[in-house]
């Protein structure tokens, strides 16, 4: 019950909402969130600060820059229809997600580390797919990273027929319309 307090605490705050969805799709630097957020600097900071004082941002510092992230997938689920949705499909509907064979895997954790939607987890010694509905459909940075050939996805040919089947190439072209104000 006190977390979901929290969790609705943070989103009661426009900036802090705002801040929480331009993480959606990944960790940021304070200079890449100020400008969508339409706030100052200090501001930001503040907000980010607590959020990560509530547990639902982590923080990372490279350089001078500091680098957030949303740490509790159920804040990003809630914000996010990403999540919830491809394009206009429901995700849950999509099987298209990457498998580790295990035979391969040297337990790196590459995977675990570089993957921002946070769909592999890291248990036992060795990395294993714990989040598959998180995984961007066409993305393929895990299997990229993986030195070891042990990650795959079902055939590009998959997705081009989901893009086929649903009249995505349509829905794109309408919705890059909107985008473009024409």
């Amino acid at each position: 019950m006190l977390k979901s307090l929290r969790i609705f605490k943070a989103l009661s705050d426009e900036t802090r909402l705002k801040i929480l969805s331009e993480l959606t799709d990944g960790e940021k630097c304070v200079c890449e969130i100020v400008p969508k957020t339409g706030r100052t600097q200090s501001t930001v900071s503040i907000q980010l600060n607590k959020l990560e004082d509530m547990g639902i941002l982590s923080s990372r510092r490279e350089g001078k820059s500091i680098y957030y992230r949303i740490s509790d997938d159920r804040v990003r689920k809630l914000i996010s229809e990403e999540y919830s949705k491809w394009m206009i499909l429901d995700r849950e509907d999509i099987e298209w997600y990457p498998e580790i064979d295990m035979q391969r895997c040297n337990g790196c954790g590459l995977c675990v580390l570089g993957c921002d939607r946070r769909v592999f987890d890291y248990t036992d010694g060795m990395p294993a797919v714990k989040h598959p509905i998180n995984c961007r459909v066409g993305c393929k940075a895990c299997e990229v990273y993986c030195l070891q050939n042990a990650i795959s996805f079902p055939d590009d040919e998959y997705v081009k027929k989901i893009i086929r089947e649903n009249n995505l190439f349509e829905w794109s072209k309408k919705q890059l319309e909107r985008y473009r104000g024409d």
